[in-house]
């Protein structure tokens, strides 16, 4: 049997896979469910767990816009058989809404974020959930806030339990989430309920605080005297048996409750690391009392955060780290997606060189299997609780921090939580209105949820992302959670603010919890698959409809990326669009992944900086989103450029100006690399004018710069920056080999072409001795930027670079893992560059080169 929620393996547990009759009705039309149902509605099936958009999808019953599923009542109906006394335990359940069994109305559901419990006696029974309308639980009038969001038009909303998604102009699109959006479960015999696990890094003891939960309400019930507890190391050796001990009993909804704890040592434990710093050891704990079981990965590692200088800096086993990564989107919009394209959205953010994801409030929490994923992974967790931009009541507050303690229980002992947050953008949004600091004080986040922080884990807390780190009186006056240079930033001056590229430098950004917000359009045929055309981009109400927007802007942020396609191009977006929508949308491509990797490259080598995480990992729907990942799952153009700058070992060329041509090595990993670092500079026609080496050690954990005079040993000029006479070079290729054979490359072209040029770009591709791995050696008479390789079913080692004049280069490429597309026996397409005229195409036969388009 599959694992559950909470990694209980009992014999008596099962998930509930109920056959469910899902039925439309307006709101409010019955009030319990009817016996028998009216003929005329129509019904709907579903097996196990399912939302109710996957369910009413091309049906009469979809609705015709997203809101209106929320102004319906959807009831879920479904029978069930216990031979004895049981609990239906429904894990997510959308909000509002009631549970009806045998046609009693039984428990009411709290928020989204909470479970329900349902005790059954031995018989046949219906159960009954209705979805409630949202819509119209929202028509009654309750208090005001004391500030408006800008985040929705329903100011009401901030009175519910419920995810934003379809809800939010900038998680539109979608419908929102109603229905079981996480499983529900029978549990017919011992369970347990709860477990905190708390396994010291330094010490190597591992405590287990937990309850054993039973159908009914007898104090009777027996207690296991060998129960225990087991652990595994990474290489699956047992390191550490316990008894567990039993402690006080109680009584909650018919079931009856023990409290146990153990404890255990294990000497030297393998520490877990984020991905690229160490490997990310995982233990495997399995706890056995009575008939269940239950097994859990956790791991033995430390972290702290670093608050001096008004910095936000976070340390792993006493090591600082990098964060990179994005903003948290599941692959199913309902939150319902399969443990498999979870963990294959996790596995192509770490594979790119990620190390964290936040879960951002507002949303909805992740499942424990999300967490397990991202141990495994490497990849660490910034948490928010739900909360968003609106003035949360005060009746909430229990609620709110019931939420934020379950979710945490519920993943205990997970090494790849890292932070908690009281929410997003939930100090800020009052900053920005203006709001007095005597009237924005939100106790929830400043102190209460802090509390549940500190006694259900381990790891930092902040009041919410963004914050400063100061309080409102501090002395200094710089609690303002808007400003970029303290504690956390939401930074978009690169971005919405249209700040130009160079701006990364003058920010001060400390950690960025967001930032590098861009409509980002997948690839032509992605939008030929979904639209049709690429002439949607721009115009078509059908496209529009995918690009985010703030509610309140008068512009869009694909208006956000003609800006820097003008800034880096210096061409008019409108006009390349008007004549050729392909290109304009390359060139829209290219610009963000130039913006990305240009600040990455700063903030990996500023000292000040800790982490920043791209807004978002996937988009919600087709189109050009924020998503690094089309809707589809696949990497749009900007990952590319990302994997190169977010390598755990990376080189980086920049320009220095007047000191040179810049050169960034930077290890993160807990070995020195070491390695002959080679410098090639080349004139326009190809010919080498600078070739230099030198042996390079870069420490673990660390970074090594230099400039090119460090390796020429002379003036060069390499930047055109002194400008004594005609540029140096037309472009430095910068290579590093290092002595166990990796291969990092970089090239700065000096001087690029204002115009297209013809490049006369050649590819020769070449079997190897692996059928599923081909080389393709591409040179280019002239020398161009953003080389990108379109082979239908294939995956390229490299994509956006730069070739210099008359410079080979060799990629690799593999059948595409994704099964996005079918892989051809052999690959074959097409290499282009925005700075050429001309395209190559490549197969395996003799290479083709066709002239100028």
């Amino acid at each position: 049997m599959s694992q559950s929620l909470a990694g209980d393996g009992s014999a008596h547990l099962s998930y509930a896979d109920l056959e469910w009759r899902v039925i439309r009705t307006a709101a409010g039309e019955f009030d319990a469910p009817p016996s028998p149902w009216p003929q005329h509605l129509r019904e709907l099936g579903f097996h196990g767990q399912c939302t109710i958009a996957d369910v009413v999808a091309g049906t009469e019953a979809e609705p015709d816009t997203p809101d209106g599923y929320d102004a319906a009542d959807w009831w879920l109906v479904a029978t069930t058989t216990c031979a004895a006394e049981a609990v239906l335990d429904f894990s997510g359940v959308s909000w509002p809404a009631q549970v009806f069994i045998d046609g009693s109305r039984v428990a009411d559901a709290t928020s989204m974020f909470l479970p329900i419990r349902c005790p059954l006696d031995s018989g046949t029974h219906e159960v009954a959930v209705r979805c409630g309308s949202l819509t119209a639980w929202l028509s009654r009038r309750r208090p005001r806030g004391r500030w408006r969001s800008t985040l929705v038009a329903e100011q009401r909303l901030r009175w519910s339990r419920t995810s934003l998604i379809g809800r939010a102009p900038v998680f539109g699109g979608v419908p929102p989430v109603i229905g079981l959006w996480q499983p529900a479960v029978l549990r017919t015999g011992p369970w347990i309920e709860t477990l905190r696990v708390e396994a010291d890094a330094e010490s190597g003891v591992l405590r287990v605080d937990g309850r054993l939960a039973q159908p009914g309400s007898s104090h009777d019930a027996a207690v296991d005297p060998d129960a225990h507890l087991e652990l595994r190391s990474p290489t699956e050796a047992v390191v550490a048996t316990a008894p567990l001990l039993f402690h006080d009993m109680d009584t909650c909804d018919n079931v009856t409750l023990h409290r146990f704890t153990g404890e255990a040592r294990v000497v030297d434990p393998e520490l877990w690391w984020p991905h690229g710093y160490g490997e990310p050891n995982l233990y495997r704990l399995t706890l056995r009392v009575s008939t269940t079981h239950l097994e859990r990965e956790i791991g033995f590692r430390s972290i702290v955060a670093d608050h001096s200088d008004h910095g936000f800096a976070l340390s792993v086993n006493g090591q600082p780290v990098f964060c990179r990564g994005a903003v948290w989107v599941p692959p199913s919009p309902g939150h319902a997606a399969t443990d498999d394209a979870i963990a294959r959205q996790l596995a192509a953010l770490r594979d790119v060189g990620a190390t964290m994801v936040r879960v951002v409030g507002g949303l909805g929490y992740e499942r424990p299997e999300f967490f397990s994923l991202c141990a495994r992974y490497g990849l660490l967790v910034w948490q928010d609780a739900m909360l968003s931009t609106f003035d949360p009541p005060t009746e909430l507050d229990p609620i709110v921090s019931a939420e934020l303690a379950h979710m945490l229980d519920s993943v205990s002992g997970s090494p790849a939580l890292a932070v908690v947050s009281g929410g997003s953008e939930t100090l800020q949004q009052p900053e920005m209105l203006g709001v007095p600091a005597h009237s924005r004080e939100i106790p929830l986040v400043d102190s209460l949820l802090r509390t549940v922080a500190k006694e259900h884990t381990d790891v930092p807390y902040v009041p919410s992302s963004p914050s400063s780190g100061t309080s409102a009186d501090s002395a200094d006056g710089g609690a303002l959670a808007v400003r970029n240079d303290r504690g956390v930033a939401h930074w978009f001056g690169v971005g919405g603010y249209l700040r130009p590229l160079s701006d990364v430098q003058n920010a001060g950004v400390r950690f960025a919890a967001e930032c590098l917000a861009f409509s980002i359009p997948p690839s032509d045929d992605v939008i030929e698959k979904y639209f049709g055309s690429t002439r949607v981009a721009g115009h078509d109400p059908r496209w529009k409809q995918g690009v985010p927007r703030d509610r309140t802007a008068a512009w869009d942020f694909e208006d956000v990326r003609d800006f820097y396609v003008t800034e880096l191009f210096g061409v008019n977006p409108m006009q390349v669009r008007r004549v050729d929508p392909s290109r304009y949308l390359q060139l829209g491509r290219i610009a963000v992944a130039e913006a990305m990797a240009e600040c990455y490259a700063y903030w990996r080598r500023a000292p000040e900086c800790a982490g920043a995480l791209v807004l978002s990992a996937r988009d919600l729907r087709p189109g050009a989103g924020w998503g690094l990942y089309d809707s589809d799952g696949r990497a749009k153009l900007p990952v590319a450029m990302l994997r190169r700058v977010w390598a755990p070992v990376a080189l980086v060329l920049s320009d220095g100006g007047l000191a040179g041509l810049r050169i960034d090595l930077h290890n993160d990993t807990a070995r020195q690399v070491s390695g002959n670092l080679s410098l090639v500079a080349v004139d326009p026609a190809g010919n080498r004018v600078i070739n230099a080496h030198k042996r390079i050690d870069v420490p673990a954990a660390g970074s090594v710069s230099l400039v090119d005079a460090d390796l020429v040993g002379s003036f060069t000029d390499l930047t055109n920056a002194y400008r004594f006479g005609a540029p140096a070079a037309d472009a430095a290729e910068v290579e590093f080999v290092t002595d166990d054979g990796q291969v990092l490359r970089d090239v700065h072209v000096i001087c690029p072409s204002a115009q297209p040029v013809v490049a006369d770009i050649s590819a020769s591709l070449e079997a190897t001795a692996d059928p599923e791995l081909w080389a393709l050696t591409l040179t280019s008479r002239r020398t161009i930027r953003y080389v990108c390789i379109d082979a239908p079913g294939w995956t390229v080692s490299d994509q956006c670079f730069a070739l210099a004049a008359a410079s080979p280069y060799r990629v690799e490429l593999v059948p595409d893992p994704t099964g996005t597309h079918a892989a051809p026996p052999v690959p074959r397409g097409r290499v282009t560059s925005a700075d050429a005229l001309d395209s190559a195409t490549f197969a395996p036969a003799t290479p083709s080169t066709h002239g100028a388009q």
